[in-house]
């Protein structure tokens, strides 16, 4: 596409004006010829190719990862055509060329008809949109530019076409935000005006003799120049100087405003992204659509972008129908966001070229500064508005109304950094659009909302109405565009759009439009219970001017899983959550204008741990009627939380321990029953602040107190026939208790011993009847039921053997006769003295009946 370079519009002279300026569109390979002359039999052919998503070829593609399509050897097994892979343009498109000998429109028709194809239109070069250099207007940087930067002043009486960007000044700067792609030649990146504004950009130009730089693709959109040597860009096509078109339409946009050099921008303080797709001869619609594509961030080929641009500037454009691969890649881009402005074309009145005839993009025509159209403008039904294009008035000397650019003065390579003036002068097309494209910047800097629909139905709708044809007027209205030049007229909106771009107005609109943007950012999302977030609206931004007036929190959704802790209508707040569930917060702000934003935040609220349980008994092993006391202090609720209560149980339930204190606070006291052995377990229950539970136990074993059983024996060793007294004489009872039975029992030595008697009293007496021994056993039991045993051996004596009780001996008897003698005259005395004791201390018993006699 060709760019719209300098060219005068000489009202004075109005036959002879149209008459060269008609020349120079024809001879200077103007885009519609230039078009043409690259889909000629004898070039090579090129195809923009977008296959289907879903198609088979996508499918494998998709599975083997690649980046992007290379299909040309496929579809020309399918065709039986000669035919090799271009660059790639995005995942699903490419350019394919062909053989020499078909043209391109013939190559995509046949590549269209493929069942894998999308769409195929042909790769056409399209040309920078500025007028081709006039040998009656000499490049000149002597003169300065007498009007100054007439076009970004208020409208008045003289300067009718005035855009007002001062008057949008008032409202916004702009903000480095937001990023304007100016889509054209590259960049002088060391420009003083610009050095300060521009973000790393991308060339986009694949053919190396196209980008004049020595180099295809690459991650610098640097202008080294697009200056032409006689029949480079086609036969009988003129040499041309650099135009360093991409510095001039950037400098427009947003040169570096207030910073005491140069120029001012409509943009102010917005961002430039340069994008290049144009060089020697213009460019391919394939480097064009690619370098759309990166920079509004729908595509990351060959590389994402890192600053992707909210507004797209296009001072570019051939002539034809919008092709269905502008058009895709325009549809793209409005989905996502990106606002589209583009020149309508410089051919004197022709119908508006592409890409500004396609469905979307706010097409600009230019304007005169006494607001009618300027001569070299495009007009049509699908121009959307019209801003200065710039123009001169007189036929001779200084240039009066042109549009002041950043320029350089080098013809081939670049030279010194300059601006264009009254003499070097700047018009076109090309020079409208960014105007448009700044207006559309600032508009997003004040109301980051809108959509491209809305931008575009706010400037038509906020334009100054085109003046009115005086009466008997020699200038004619403008008409709908025929095949037939139509230099200056007045504008109409079925012609020149919706009307004149009002920058003040079209912001002021975008303002009154503009809602505040309401944030919210928290401590966390994703909580456990009973914690506290931190809500923190103080990101929320009210638009221009506007301040945050006031701030409203509230629950949406999940009151009953947490509530405000604190103030509500401040810019943070804390929320306190209570239980496991999901909590939507909305933070509404209102602006000092009254108008409100909304935002929503969804909390999720997990249960916590539940709380760790810790016994310390003090005792694991005690003694029948032993305390025990057990402290559960030292439990502890998850982070958050607190202990709500303490629950103690003992089990087995049996008379085995009983509690003697409460059993609902942190510690406990356990009584062990005397008569009672085993073990018994303590478990302790805590439960949260939120209802969760956690219990631990611990075990103790309890031994039985038993009392003590004690046997005192008349003697320990007797002869046979002799009696033997038992007594309990030291047995006791534990503390608090009686000893209640008694039980006497033989446990060996039954044919040696009987009791006679009495077993259950606490004595009893043996019988002895042989020699040998004899083991009894006293069973006592005491009051609470506990028992305990004792046993006695005694030892039996044949007859003739003495016994004695405790320490006496018993000998046998081994003297003479006269010692047996004594020992029987000894016993008869005795038995005689024990028998008189005997009598005198038994008291006298009723007579018996005397036994028989023999």
């Amino acid at each position: 596409m060709r760019r719209l370079s300098p060219s005068t519009c000489f009202p004075v002279l109005l036959a002879l004006i149209a008459t060269i300026a008609l020349l120079a569109l024809v001879l200077g390979a103007m885009p519609a010829r230039a078009a043409t002359s690259t889909d000629t039999d004898t070039d090579e052919p090129r195809v923009i190719v977008k296959y289907k998503a879903l198609g088979p070829l996508m499918r494998i593609a998709s599975a083997r990862g690649d980046r992007g399509p290379q299909q040309a050897a496929t579809l020309a097994g399918r065709q039986g055509l000669g035919l090799r892979d271009g660059h790639m343009i995005d995942a699903r498109s490419q350019v394919i060329h062909g053989s020499k000998g078909m043209t391109s429109a013939a190559l995509a028709a046949k590549l269209a008809q493929d069942a894998d194809v999308e769409y195929a239109v042909p790769d056409v070069r399209r040309h920078a949109l500025a007028l081709p250099n006039d040998p009656l207007l000499p490049a000149s940087s002597a003169a300065a530019l007498a009007a100054g930067q007439w076009y970004l002043q208020p409208a008045d009486s003289t300067l009718v076409a005035a855009i007002n960007a001062v008057g949008a000044w008032s409202l916004t700067t702009g903000s480095s935000s937001i990023v304007v792609a100016d889509i054209d030649t590259g960049v002088l990146t060391n420009h003083p005006d610009l050095i300060n504004k521009l973000l790393p950009g991308y060339d986009f130009i694949a053919d190396t003799a196209t980008a004049g730089d020595g180099g295809g693709r690459e991650a610098d959109a640097t202008d080294p120049g697009d200056y032409t040597i006689a029949d480079q860009c086609g036969t009988g096509e003129k040499a041309t100087s650099s135009s360093w078109h991409g510095t001039q339409t950037s400098s427009i946009i947003g040169a570096q405003t207030n910073n005491g050099v140069g120029m001012a921008s409509v943009g102010y303080d917005v961002k430039i992204l340069p994008v290049r797709v144009l060089g020697k001869c213009g460019g391919y619609d394939s480097d064009i659509i690619a370098g759309m594509l990166w920079a509004g961030g729908v595509s990351s080929t060959p590389t994402k972008n890192p600053n992707p641009a909210k507004v797209l500037n296009l001072s570019l454009g051939g002539t034809g129908v919008c092709t269905s691969a502008y058009q895709d890649a325009i549809n793209q881009l409005i989905a996502a966001g990106v606002t589209i402005v583009v020149a309508a074309g410089n051919e004197e009145g022709l119908p508006v070229g592409v890409p500004a005839n396609c469905t979307g993009v706010i097409a600009v025509a230019g304007l005169r500064h006494v607001g009618t159209k300027v001569g070299f403008s495009n007009i049509g039904p699908e121009v959307s508005i019209a801003a200065p294009g710039g123009n001169c008035v007189n036929a001779t000397g200084a240039c009066l109304y042109p549009i002041l650019t950043a320029t350089n003065t080098g013809t081939t390579l670049a030279g010194t950094n300059t601006y264009s003036n009254s003499t070097n002068y700047s018009v076109g097309t090309s020079f409208a659009t960014p105007m448009v494209a700044g207006a559309a910047a600032l508009m997003l800097s004040v109301n980051p909302t809108l959509k491209p629909a809305q931008i575009k139905s706010l400037l038509q709708s906020s334009a100054r109405s085109f003046p009115a044809q005086p009466a008997g007027s020699t200038i004619p209205a403008c008409k709908a565009p025929t095949s037939t030049a139509q230099d200056e007229c007045y504008c109409t909106t079925s012609t020149c759009g919706a009307g004149m771009l009002d920058v003040g107005a079209a912001v002021a609109a975008a303002a009154g439009t503009a809602t505040p943007t309401a944030s919210i950012s928290a401590s966390a999302t994703t909580v456990t219970a009973g914690s506290t977030i931190t809500l923190d609206g103080s990101a929320s931004t009210a638009t221009g001017s506007r301040t945050i007036a006031s701030y409203a929190w509230s629950i949406t959704s999940g009151a009953g899983f947490a509530s405000f802790s604190g103030s509500t209508n401040t810019a943070t707040a804390s929320l306190k959550t209570s239980a496991p569930g999901s909590v939507t917060v909305q933070l509404v702000i209102t602006d000092s204008a009254g108008t409100q934003a909304t935002k929503t935040q969804t909390l999720t609220v997990t249960a916590p741990a539940a709380p760790t349980v810790t016994i310390v008994a003090s005792a694991t092993a005690v003694a029948a009627g032993t305390a025990v006391s057990f402290d559960g202090s030292g439990s502890k609720p998850a982070t958050g939380l607190s202990i709500a209560s303490y629950q103690w149980t003992v089990a087995p339930a049996s008379n085995l321990a009983t509690f003697t204190t409460a059993t609902n606070t942190s510690s406990a006291t356990v009584s062990t029953l005397g008569s009672g052995s085993g073990t018994f377990t303590v478990t302790l229950t805590v439960t949260d602040s939120l209802g969760q539970t956690s219990s631990a136990s611990s075990t103790v074993t309890v031994t039985a107190l038993a009392p003590t059983a004690s046997i005192s024996a008349s003697a320990t060793t007797v002869t046979a026939g002799s009696n033997v007294t038992l007594g309990s004489t030291g047995s006791s009872a534990p503390s608090g208790r009686t000893l209640t039975g008694y039980q006497w029992s033989l446990t060996s030595g039954s044919g040696i011993a009987a009791f006679s008697g009495s077993t259950t009293g606490q004595t009893a007496t043996v019988t002895t009847s042989a020699a040998g021994s004899f083991t009894v056993q006293l069973t006592l039991t005491d009051s609470s039921g506990a028992q305990a045993s004792k046993s006695q051996t005694i030892t039996v004596t044949t007859a003739g053997t003495t016994s004695t009780t405790g320490s006496t001996s018993s000998n046998s008897d081994s003297g003479g006769g006269a010692m047996s003698v004594l020992w029987l005259l000894g016993l008869a005395l005795s038995a005689g003295l024990l028998g008189t004791a005997a009598r005198r201390q038994k008291p006298r018993q009723p007579a018996a009946a005397a036994p028989a006699r023999r």
